[in-house]
């Protein structure tokens, strides 16, 4: 998810034109884009339900606050492709959002708008407060810190996938924290040149400036010598009024946009007073301005050359067409103008109106009647000229709409997913020559070999599972190509492994990745060998500090609090295995507390529990009723899935072994919830309860595990009452005899017969692996969608699955909903993950229980 700041196109349009166009927008974006749609609207703090009167009541409103000429915001919070917000999730963004920004208690229209790609919400919002009349200034004026600290409280909250360079994380406690890449953000033109960069595929010269001129002004020691070093980049540095720009060809920009060393004021703290350039280093600068302009963000795209000539010429005659219709509109105003004025001095010369008053002014507003008519019927001719204009030489198409336009579907997708294309490493020499680099973080990725190259994927990623996960480098010999670079764990390990085989080693890629390199190279001690990096390098190497943060808590301090916020249990008893000497081991409760510890209880005694062996949790409750599934197989977790239970946590204690915790929420009596545990652990697991409530194994990712136990992975926390549990009190309740002991046979559904049955089994498979804390229904509902179409099921018998698996649920436009899952596992993302996955489809056949039929499709269909 990403948010955005809209700013006001036009400042000079009053409160009351911005806010009925903005308010009719949000609701209506048809008018304005017959793409867009409104799926779904919603207001707040307004006293009446007319939308047209809520408009009417967001002006009054405004217009109290006289010292404010615009105070209302327009923000955007855009969800990936393949993520469907409910309305549900919907409101509760809305809310995060407004609780970020501290108003709550504001009038608010937002709007769900569903185009070609991403859902997105409008959110208009009103800063004047409905009692206090005072504008609220957001966080001192930094609403877009507010921004991205709302996106990752939503992200975490409703589980959807977090961004890349999210300049936020939230941690497990709730707090929020800054993401390690958001050194990376300073780097980065501001959002509007980005967004523009995005659209034409040209670099903004904000972005050239950074790249040519980032560390002319950190190394230069005078003004001439700056002066020298930036005519060379055909840019300039000049003094304008207090401050300073910079010219890149002929256009200026701010010099501090472009480095915060660039600014006036410390450039002349550094060199003294300012210093002009002198005539022949201006000259050059002035000679070759014309030459930097036009550099495209990924060199070598097919057909920018040719798009960027026509975006030129339309540019061009839209310019003329424009300025040639204003001189013609100007000169028939002033015509009419003049033609109004010389009639009415005619009327006043053609008599002497001496005593003759009534008549002059009947004739005068006769003749006022019909200048107001022809002035009026010249301003509707105009608009509609104009109107014209626009239709005939509309904006641009962007960069990717026009490639897509001319049948380049191909290369539109490659612009459109340019953060995919790897970044390089190239080895110096070869490695049996290189000098041994300890390997640290790489140990965190495991090789897969693929033909003559090799994948290096992170151990804990579940690649086969979401479509997110890849190999984030590939070694193909001579060089490594980086994949997931914007990761810092993924670039410092490609580095140590061509540190590894080649001692030292040269960097291809943008400039970002060099930049991150050079600091992960200066931290680490790897040699960089491009020459034009050494300087910063150096740098990079005397600022590195001393200390370093590391996390405070252990791997079980973490999970136990992952596990605590989805259980939510009054306290939690603490078992542990004492060996003795002579070999004995006795289980042990801890402090011998069997009633238990509350969460903080436990905190307080971390550093303790971290010494114990082999711990057992057992969650305990006054006011409901927590109930423990042990020793279940991977199929009997898949068949509990499928059955319809929700557990609050999914523990993996062992190989082909999961335990569950799951909360019912209605009190009852022990003698219940003894023979619900006792039916669950039957029906899925292997142990029988002794008393409604079992301990289950303590989720740890390493370290004080048995030498046979590979780690206890906490694989699934969030809080639930499981509802099916309740169904299953209730009718035990309704019977009001002792339960049958059964002992069914576990058999999971493995005979499909349907794309129904394959969606279930599909989905309860990935509920079982998923390994975020929150997963979002649409975000499966995509995934599962990919592995339908990599098993050969068409694109209507995956949308008839997805909505035959929705009947019953919420009111919400499930045809729409359905058609973009399938656009998405159809489309050029699904096209890429349906290549990249097909080496699963075996096992995903099986699952489905067609492992032995003959299979109708022997490739995998790529849509065009």
């Amino acid at each position: 998810m990403i948010g955005k700041k809209i700013s006001n196109p036009r400042r000079s349009a009053s409160k009351a034109e911005r806010i009925s166009a903005l308010a009719e927008y949000v609701r209506s974006p048809e008018g304005a884009d017959i793409k867009e749609k409104c799926v779904y609207s919603g207001t707040r703090g307004f006293i009446s339900d007319l939308p047209d009167v809520q408009a009417l009541e967001m002006i009054a409103l405004a217009e109290e606050a006289t010292r404010s000429r615009d105070p209302v915001q327009h923000y955007v919070l855009s969800w990936r492709e393949g993520e469907q917000p409910a309305a549900a999730q919907v409101e509760d963004a809305v809310t995060i959002l407004l609780h970020e920004l501290g108003l709550e208690e504001h009038q608010v229209i937002y709007g769900l708008h569903a185009d070609s790609h991403n859902q997105h919400v409008h959110v208009l919002v009103n800063r004047v407060h409905p009692e206090t009349l005072k504008c609220i200034e957001i966080n001192r004026g930094f609403d877009i810190e507010v921004i991205h600290r709302a996106v990752a409280r939503i992200e975490h909250t409703q589980g959807w996938q977090r961004e890349r360079n999210g300049r936020y994380v939230v941690l497990a406690d709730g707090q929020l924290a800054r993401s390690a890449s958001e050194q990376k953000q300073s780097s980065e033109p501001n959002q509007q040149r980005r967004d523009m960069e995005n659209r034409t595929g040209e670099k903004s010269v904000v972005r050239v400036a950074k790249e040519n001129a980032g560390d002319v002004f950190r190394t230069a020691t005078s003004w001439d010598e700056l002066h020298s070093r930036l005519a060379t980049g055909n840019m300039r540095y000049e003094r304008t009024g207090s401050g300073a720009v910079i010219f890149v060809g002929d256009v200026a920009v701010k010099a501090s946009s472009v480095d915060r060393a660039a600014s006036l004021a410390k450039l002349e703290k550094k060199f003294g007073a300012f210093q002009p350039s002198n005539e022949a280093t201006q000259r050059a600068s002035l000679g070759n301005a014309k030459r930097v302009t036009q550099q495209p963000v990924v060199g070598g795209l097919p057909g920018w050359d040719k798009y960027t000539a026509e975006r030129q010429a339309h540019i061009e005659e839209r310019f003329a067409a424009r300025l040639e219709l204003r001189c013609r509109h100007d000169a028939e105003r002033k015509a009419m103008q003049k033609r109004n004025r010389e009639a009415r001095q005619e009327l006043f010369a053609s008599r002497d109106w001496a005593g003759r008053g009534i008549g002059l002014n009947a004739l005068r507003s006769v003749l006022a009647a019909e200048q107001a008519a022809e002035r009026a019927s010249l301003i509707d001719r105009q608009s509609a000229e104009r109107k014209q204009l626009t239709a005939r030489l509309p904006a641009f198409p962007s960069l990717e709409e026009w490639l897509r336009q001319r049948q380049m579907s191909a290369v539109a997708a490659l612009w459109r997913y340019r953060a995919d294309i790897p970044q390089e490493i190239a080895g110096d020499k070869p490695a049996e020559d290189a000098s041994a680099v300890p390997a640290d973080d790489i140990r965190a990725f495991r090789p897969r070999v693929s033909g003559k190259q090799v994948e290096y994927i992170r151990r804990d990623a579940l690649d086969d599972l979401l479509f997110s996960h890849r190999a984030s480098f590939v070694d193909c010999g001579s060089t490594i190509q980086v994949y997931d670079w914007r990761d810092e764990r993924s670039a410092l390990a490609a580095l140590q492994l061509a540190a590894q085989k080649w001692g030292s080693f040269s960097l291809r890629g943008s400039s970002d990745y060099k930049a991150l390199c050079v600091r992960l190279a200066a931290e680490h001690g790897l040699r960089i060998k491009n020459p034009e990096l050494q300087d910063a390098i150096e740098r990079e190497r005397e600022r590195v500090a001393c200390e370093r943060e590391y996390a405070r808590k252990s791997d079980r301090q973490r999970q136990f609090e992952r596990y605590a916020a989805a259980v939510q249990a009054d306290r939690y008893r603490i078992t542990y295995v004492r060996t003795w000497p002579d070999g004995g081991r006795q289980p042990v409760v801890m402090g011998g507390r069997v009633d238990g510890y509350t969460v903080q209880e436990v905190a307080r005694r971390a550093r303790h529990i971290d010494g114990l062996r082999e711990l057992e949790y057992t969650p305990i409750s006054d006011g409901c009723h927590h109930v423990v599934i042990r020793a279940m197989t991977r199929e009997q977790a898949r068949k509990f899935l499928v059955d319809g239970y929700k557990p609050a946590v999914l523990v993996e204690s062992g190989t082909d072994s999961f335990e569950a915790v799951v909360n019912i929420g209605e009190h009852s009596g022990n003698s219940t919830v003894t023979k619900i545990g006792r039916i669950l652990n039957e029906r899925y697991g292997n142990a029988t309860p002794a008393d409604g409530i079992l301990s289950h194994r303590a989720p740890e990712i390493s370290g004080s595990s048995p030498s046979d136990w590979p780690g206890i992975r906490l694989r699934y926390a969030e809080h639930h009452i499981c509802s099916r549990s309740g169904e299953l009190m209730q009718e035990l309740r309704a019977r009001s005899a002792p339960v049958r002991e059964e002992d069914p046979q576990i058999q999971f559904l493995r005979t499909v017969g349907t794309a129904a049955d394959a969606y279930r089994v599909h989905r309860a498979d990935l509920m079982v692996r998923q390994i975020r804390d929150a997963l979002d229904v649409s975000s499966i509902d995509a995934a599962v969608a990919v592995r339908l179409r990599v098993t050969g099921h068409s694109r209507a018998e995956v949308e008839h699955a997805l909505k035959s698996a929705r009947v019953g649920e919420e009111v919400r436009d499930w045809d729409a909903y359905v058609r973009r899952a399938a656009d998405f596992a159809f489309g050029e993302v699904g096209n890429r993950e349906a290549v990249r996955l097909a080496r699963y489809r075996e096992r995903w056949l099986e699952l489905e229980g067609r492992f032995s039929e003959p299979v109708s499709r022997p490739t995998i269909p790529i849509q065009k």
